[in-house]
């Protein structure tokens, strides 16, 4: 069946295609081959170029052929005359190409047409050239027709052919002249306009720069000028002098991005040469701009400057790409390199074609082929190198969730023990008598808790570069979020044998509002990084702020006098997994990674950190975060008042809560941890140790809260959610399901949230931050 579908397919795709190629073939056949249809108008026209004299400044007849070219006179003018033969039967136009003339036409004595744009043109002193269409009639046959052509230019004696017909038949004339040049090249700008969105477009989501983004400035270019060198143009725009102009300054900005281009193209190898180029060329179109508005100099005279910026870039293009030819670096982009060299044999034939033909306008047709064919290579390169880039994409999105997915594993593997031990050694500490068991008990919790920082610290670090902290706003009391940082870093200073003082203003707010333990999490970091560093000493923490636009600018420095940075090393401070200059020749606990996720950190709060430093003698941290002002009343002098450590529950506390709760976990030893810190409270604790033991006491039993653990063998926590709220006459229906789990790596907390969880409890688990999350769902 796969093998009859997969030749049906194709075979409908080779017929499709072969019904597509006779129809673009019969309308190629038939344009050069079928007889023209149209019988809704006159298009008639016929060559009238022949019998023409160039009358002289002395008024001596001189016999020409039309086309030519002819040395105009002292005088700048050009006279024609011939004796007119018209249409009998109807009107008809005289229709030539002005080559950038004024021209004036008489019929005897009668101004019978004249044309200038001295009184419309907004600058230059020549008239742009164009198709003129003189109006004749019956009663003009036998008279002498004289034409004055008037200018100084580069035009002037270059006479073009002669057309006699209706008007609409002389347009349609030009047009079938050009038609495919015209084509090809709005086909052309079309794709220039798309490179450069394109190339705009991934520099912003990507933050690459594509060589289809100068190609594409280059092409839009190229097509202007082509489109403005037609004699079509006419037919465009209603001011067609203006877009003449844009001959001259779409050629003169044509080498700057050609050039912007192949530097692109070559990967800055090549850039002063390029560089220097593009300097050059932005100044003389500059250059020729000023003159034009300031000196009354015509545009037309920077087409010298024009072809040799062009003739420039080229000839470097070739220069640079003989070396990159033999070091074998045009593999990089070598579909742009055959474009660029089709590119070129169409360039030299166009110039032979001009060479040979000497025309009026420039019919670029071969060089507008030229270009689509590099530009539809540069596509191809583009596409080729999007989809690498997709792929480097897509394997770093990989890596990522690889990485997650580690450090979700490690995170429970290495916190599920954590939490047992510290949960155990907390009994030990809260129900020994023995001094040495207790002093050996606090050098666990000790080990415990540096251990559970250095994890914390890593995980940390992998959230903040993935992007998935949040900063959370709440309402804090300033005070409060002082003490706690003071007594967080205390113990570990008086063990140092540090003095530790804090410099606090009085008259700052009293409540503010921000993320405050993203706040505590960065000032405990300095503290700490702090005491790590002084070897004997003291610790100053300053707490000072700056009122602007109705937020409080906190101000919070961190001074010590410990071993200092060298100046050449302070740029590096925050760089992941470093020590500097004196730091990594002692021997200094943690990861190093403390400073990192400080500056993460206050850059999140749209906060700015600094230091100052001076080797051997201590160092000043200074981190400045806005924080809106919920209070204008003052906080006061600072005092840690009688309850010294608010982070640390009391063995002797009152915990004034009563309910019943079920703990679910595969891990015996968690369950036996959650029951003893909560054994001296009136928390009835019920638990279970796979999810199957869960659904039959949540079937008997109603609880107030119920913590499930995630990763279980069979039955996972999330499985027995599911389970849970499809049970029928289920008692704990609208009973806060909590999850808690060793699983606090990138966004653990808001993908549980969104799974339907109530709320997210890390392992190990706090205490203090049990009893809280207790207290908010047992009124």
């Amino acid at each position: 069946m796969k093998k009859t579908s997969t030749f049906l397919y194709g075979l409908i795709l080779i017929v499709g295609l072969l019904i597509f190629t006779f129809v673009v073939t019969l309308l190629f056949v038939g344009e050069f081959t079928l007889p023209d249809e149209r019988t809704f108008t006159d298009l008639t026209v016929e060559n009238y170029s022949d019998g023409w004299e160039r009358i002289h400044w002395d008024g001596s007849a001189e016999a020409i052929t039309l086309p030519g070219t002819y040395e105009p006179e002292d005088s700048h003018e050009f006279v024609l005359r011939k004796k007119l033969n018209v249409w009998e039967d109807r009107d008809s136009y005289l229709s030539f190409n002005s080559n950038k003339q004024d021209v004036d036409v008489y019929l005897g004595d009668e101004l019978r047409y004249s044309f200038s744009t001295k009184d419309t043109r907004i600058f230059g002193s020549n008239t742009p050239g164009t198709m003129v269409f003189i109006p004749l009639h019956p009663s003009d046959n036998g008279k002498t027709i004289k034409i004055v052509l008037t200018g100084d230019n580069n035009y002037s004696g270059i006479l073009d052919e002669f057309i006699l017909g209706t008007q609409q038949g002389i347009v349609m004339h030009v047009y079938s002249r050009e038609r495919y040049t015209l084509l090809f090249t709005l086909f052309l700008l079309v794709l220039g306009v798309i490179a450069f969105i394109i190339g705009v477009s991934v520099k912003i989501a990507y933050q690459k720069t594509l060589s289809l983004f100068f190609i594409g400035w280059a092409m839009i270019c190229a097509g202007m000028w082509a489109l403005a060198e037609t004699d079509c143009r006419q037919f465009f725009v209603p001011n067609f002098s203006l877009l003449s102009y844009m001959t001259y300054l779409s050629l003169i900005m044509l080498p700057y991005t050609v050039a912007l281009y192949f530097d692109c193209l070559q990967e800055g190898r090549y850039r002063a040469l390029y560089m220097g180029l593009a300097v050059l060329e932005e100044f003389s179109a500059v250059v020729a701009i000023l003159l034009q508005f300031f000196n009354n100099t015509d545009l037309i005279g920077i087409l010298p400057i024009a072809f040799v910026s062009i003739g420039l870039t080229m000839l470097t293009y070739v220069i640079t790409v003989i070396p990159d030819i033999i070091q074998g670096r045009v593999k990089a982009y070598w579909l742009e390199f055959v474009g660029i060299c089709g590119a070129i044999i169409m360039g030299i034939m166009q110039m032979f074609d001009y060479a040979i033909l000497h025309p009026t306008n420039i019919n670029s047709l071969y060089l507008i082929i030229g270009l689509l064919f590099l530009i539809v290579m540069a596509y191809f390169r583009a596409l080729k190198d999007i989809r690498n880039t997709e792929r480097e994409m897509f394997a770093a999105v990989q890596a990522q969730d690889a990485s997650t997915a580690f450090m979700t594993r490690m995170s429970h593997e290495m916190r599920t023990p954590i939490n047992a031990i510290l949960g155990m050694n907390k009994m030990i500490l809260r129900e020994s008598k023995d001094e040495n068991v207790l002093e050996y008990a606090r050098d666990v919790n000790s080990a415990g808790n540096y251990l559970l920082g250095v994890v914390n610290e890593v995980l940390d670090l992998a959230k903040v570069s993935a992007g998935k902290i949040e900063i959370v706003p709440e309402d804090y009391d300033l005070m409060d979020m002082i003490r706690e940082c003071y007594s967080l870093a205390r113990p570990r200073a008086k063990a140092s044998r540090l003095s530790f003082e804090v410099d606090m203003s009085d008259v700052l707010p009293s409540r503010l509002r921000g993320d405050k333990e993203r706040i505590i999490q960065i000032i405990t970091n300095l503290l700490t990084n702090a005491v790590k560093y002084t070897p004997e000493g003291r610790i100053t923490l300053s707490v000072q702020g700056k009122i602007s636009e109705g937020k409080l600018l906190l101000i919070v420095t961190v001074t010590d006098t410990g071993i200092g940075v060298a100046e050449e090393n302070i740029p590096y401070l925050f760089d992941t997994f470093t020590r500097v200059g004196e730091f990594n020749k002692r021997r200094i606990e943690g990861t190093g990674l403390g400073l990192t996720i400080t500056k993460q950190l206050v850059d999140l709060m749209d906060g700015t950190i600094s230091v100052e430093s001076e080797l051997g003698k201590g160092s000043s941290f200074t981190v400045m975060i806005p924080q809106e002002i919920r209070s204008v009343e003052p906080c006061g002098m600072f005092s840690m008042g009688p309850n010294g450590d608010r982070r640390v529950a009391d063995r002797h506390e009152v915990f004034d809560v009563l309910g019943r709760i079920l703990v679910v976990d595969d891990v015996a030893i968690n369950l036996r941890v959650f029951s003893v810190l909560l054994s001296n409270t009136d928390i009835i604790v019920d638990t279970a140790i796979s999810g199957p033991e869960a659904l039959e006491k949540i079937k008997r039993n109603k609880y107030d809260i119920i913590f499930i653990d995630h990763l279980m063998p069979g039955m996972d926590g999330i499985e027995l959610k599911r389970l849970i709220d499809e049970m029928e006459d289920n008692p704990n229906n609208g009973t806060p399901l909590v999850m808690q789990t060793a699983n606090a790596v990138v966004g653990a907390k808001e993908e549980y949230e969104r799974l339907g969880f109530t709320d997210y409890i890390a392992k190990p688990i706090k205490e203090e931050e049990l009893r809280k999350l207790i207290r908010k769902y047992i009124i």
